[in-house]
C-alpha cells in the first residue's frame, strides 16, 4: 500500500485583515500644507487597506475653504468660525466609519505605505490601542515629539523660570521628552504625539476622540491617560518616519496662545491632581504673570486673561491668524 505520509494541518499564515482607515484632518489657515498632506494619502491604499478622509476647516481666511471644496477625494466640513482643534476632530470623527482612525495634523506628509505599516503593527499587536511614527523636520533632521506623562515638577518647570532652573530640572525635561531613550525598535510610549496617530476605534470614546474642554492643548494627554487607564497601550514604530512642519496652526494664534496653554494646564490638574497642587501651580502662574505685567514684559497677559487662565478658562479663538510676538 502506498503511504501518503502523516496528515498535517495547514500552517500557512492567515491572510491579513482588511481595514477601513478614517483619516481625520483639521485645517486652520495651512492651505498648502493641508493640500500636500492630503496628496500624500493617495500613496497609502493597498488591496487590504482603504482610506476615507474627513477634513474639517475651522473658518480659514487663506483660501483653504475654496481649495478644499474643490477636492473630490475628501469628505469636507467647512466651519464658519474657529471652534478649536478638539471640537473639529470630534466633528470629523462623527462622520468616520473606519475600524481604525488616523489622527493626522495638516502639516504632516506621509511616505508611501506609512499607514499600511502602522496598520500591520496593530494587527500583530492586538493589545495595542494605537501606533505612531517617528517625526522628521522638513530638512530630514529628527524631531522629538513623544513624551512620558507629565509629572507635577515637570509642569511647574514648564510655567516657571524659577522651577526650570532648579537642580535636576534639565534631567527631568529630558526624561519627559524621552530625549535619551532608544527608538531604534518599537516601544511603548505613554503619550505619542497625536500629530500622526493610528488608533483602534474600539479604544476611543463613542461620543468623540477628544475632551472639548481642552480646545488646543492637553487634549492628547487626556486621551492617552484614558487609554492607559483602560489597560491599553500606545506604541511608536520607528520603521515609519513622516515629515512634520510642526506648530503650523498654533503659531498663528498670537496673544491667545499663552492663555489657551495655561488654562488647559490648570484644567488638566483639576481633572487629574489633588486640589493642593492646582492651588500651588495657579499661585505660581498668577504671581509670575503679575510680575511680568509690572516690569512691562511684552509677553505678559492682561490681568483679566491671567485670572481667567488660572481659573481654567481658555477663552475664545481668533478667526484669522495673529502676530505671535513673544507669547508662545
Amino acid at each position: 500500500m502506498l503511504s501518503l505520509g502523516p496528515v498535517t494541518a495547514d500552517t500557512a499564515s492567515p491572510e491579513p485583515a482588511a481595514h477601513l482607515v478614517s483619516v481625520l484632518v483639521v485645517n486652520w489657515n495651512t492651505r498648502d500644507l493641508t493640500l500636500a498632506c492630503i496628496d500624500s494619502l493617495a500613496r497609502q491604499e493597498t488591496d487590504r487597506l482603504t482610506l476615507e478622509t474627513v477634513v474639517v476647516d475651522n473658518g480659514s481666511v487663506d483660501g483653504s475653504r475654496e481649495a478644499l471644496d474643490r477636492r473630490s477625494d475628501i469628505n469636507f466640513v467647512a466651519n464658519t468660525s474657529n471652534v478649536g482643534y478638539a471640537a473639529a476632530v470630534n466633528q470629523a470623527f462623527s462622520r468616520a466609519g473606519g475600524d481604525l482612525v488616523l489622527l493626522l495634523n495638516s502639516d504632516v506628509e506621509l511616505p508611501p505605505r506609512a499607514v499600511a505599516e502602522l496598520t500591520t503593527f496593530l494587527d500583530d499587536h492586538p493589545d495595542a490601542a494605537g501606533a505612531a511614527p517617528l517625526y522628521l523636520n522638513p530638512d530630514g533632521t529628527p524631531q522629538a515629539f513623544h513624551f512620558r506623562f507629565p509629572t507635577f515638577p515637570m509642569l511647574l518647570a514648564n510655567v516657571s523660570t524659577l522651577f526650570s532652573s532648579l537642580p535636576g530640572a534639565r534631567a527631568r525635561e529630558r526624561s519627559y521628552r524621552m530625549l535619551d531613550d532608544d527608538f531604534s525598535v518599537p516601544r511603548r510610549v505613554d503619550q505619542p504625539s497625536a500629530s500622526c496617530l493610528l488608533l483602534r476605534r474600539s479604544a476611543l470614546p463613542a461620543n468623540g476622540v477628544f475632551d472639548e474642554r481642552y480646545p488646543i492643548f492637553f487634549n492628547d494627554v487626556r486621551l492617552a491617560q484614558e487609554i492607559a487607564g483602560s489597560g491599553r497601550t500606545l506604541w511608536v514604530v520607528p520603521a515609519v518616519e513622516v515629515k512634520h512642519e510642526g506648530h503650523a496652526s498654533t503659531r498663528q494664534l498670537g496673544p491667545v496662545l499663552k492663555r489657551q496653554y495655561l488654562a488647559s494646564l490648570m484644567r488638566l490638574l483639576e481633572d487629574t491632581a489633588p486640589a493642593s497642587r492646582r492651588f500651588l501651580l495657579g499661585t505660581v502662574v498668577l504671581a509670575q504673570g503679575l510680575v511680568a505685567r509690572a516690569v512691562g514684559r511684552a509677553d505678559a497677559l492682561p490681568v483679566a486673561d491671567l485670572v481667567a487662565a488660572v481659573r481654567g478658562d481658555p477663552g475664545g479663538l481668533p478667526a484669522a491668524p495673529q502676530s505671535t510676538g513673544r507669547t508662545a
